[in-house]
């Protein structure tokens, strides 16, 4: 197990977000009580504008207390992070219609760097093990190339030491298994900051999805630096690629899954240096309407019309 896991908090897509949204909102001065996925009765203050700001899927445990009526009614504003992930709690809870608002998660702004046509191209995957992590690795093998690196940041340690005390003998031979593949590098653990450095300095961001994401913040970190972005169409990922990238059908069989992968990598490398000026235009796109300048807005707005 890495030395780093009794020491590291938890640093998962949720946590940047909320450190980021604390930095430029002070929920206490305003008199607000920012609840962050956890549908918990307990987190409720009642001398306060209570937000429930969800991350999570309309099907984890952490979500479920919005069962419960009175966590429902003490809420003073929802907020969700996709259209998708909006619609499934509207069905599956029934939440009310009112004071809901979408915001979709933000990013600092992530400089374009041009490649190099000597360059090796450099696939990259920047998620948690349980999210495909198993299919691209077949991908890779089926791909068969030595004109291609993968390079994988991927660990249990991101969700915190407790987190990874628990789950991480569950992936370590998947994780071993990476380590020991020609052509792959994995790295396990890395602050966010270096992995925007490894986004800047790949070419295909492959995420073959099988977790249904609310809004996928490494997608738009990846979609930001101008990587090539192959995925799986499954929950918010086809909201969150928007125009780019190109999206699998999800499939039962996971053999199928990866040669399909596979294939799909294969074309998106050989048309990697006919699509610059596409990926430049993808760059842009995610920097500009993914911003956290964009998104402060949001938040601003939506908390002068609660606050009124």
């Amino acid at each position: 197990m890495d030395e780093l896991a009794s020491t590291i908090p938890p640093r998962g897509g949720s946590d940047i977000l909320e450190e980021g949204l604390r930095k430029r909102i002070d929920f206490d001065s305003l008199g607000v009580n920012l609840i962050v996925s956890r549908c918990e009765e307990n987190l409720i203050d009642n001398n306060k504008k209570n937000i429930i700001w969800q991350h999570l899927n309309y099907n984890e445990p952490l979500t479920q207390g919005m069962l419960n009526k009175f966590f429902v009614r003490s809420m003073d504003a929802f907020v969700y992070i996709s259209h998708w992930q909006y619609e499934k709690f509207r069905y599956v809870f029934s939440v009310p219609t009112e004071n809901v608002f979408i915001i979709k998660n933000a990013i600092d702004p992530i400089e374009f760097i041009p490649k190099d046509k000597s360059e090796k191209i450099k696939l990259i995957y920047t998620s948690a093990p349980f999210r495909g992590l198993n299919i691209l690795l077949d991908a890779f093998e089926i791909l068969d190339r030595d004109d291609v690196e993968l390079d994988i940041y991927s660990s249990t340690i991101i969700y915190g030491s407790e987190y990874d005390n628990k789950y991480h003998s569950q992936y370590e031979d998947l994780f071993n298994r990476a380590s020991n593949m020609p052509n792959v590098n994995y790295h396990g653990y890395a602050e966010n900051s270096k992995i925007i450095s490894a986004l800047q300095h790949s070419h295909i961001f492959a995420y073959p999805s099988v977790f249904e994401e609310t809004c996928c913040l490494a997608m738009i970190e990846a979609g930001a630096a101008g990587c090539s972005i192959v995925s799986h169409n499954l929950g918010a990922i086809y909201e969150t690629a928007s125009e780019f990238g190109k999206l699998l059908p999800i499939r039962v069989d996971e053999k199928q899954m990866a040669y399909e992968f596979a294939k799909a990598l294969t074309e998106t490398i050989d048309s990697y240096w006919n699509t610059t000026d596409l990926l430049k235009k993808q760059s842009d796109f995610f920097n500009t309407f993914y911003c956290w300048e964009k998104k402060y807005l949001q938040w601003n707005k939506m908390l002068t019309t609660l606050m009124s």
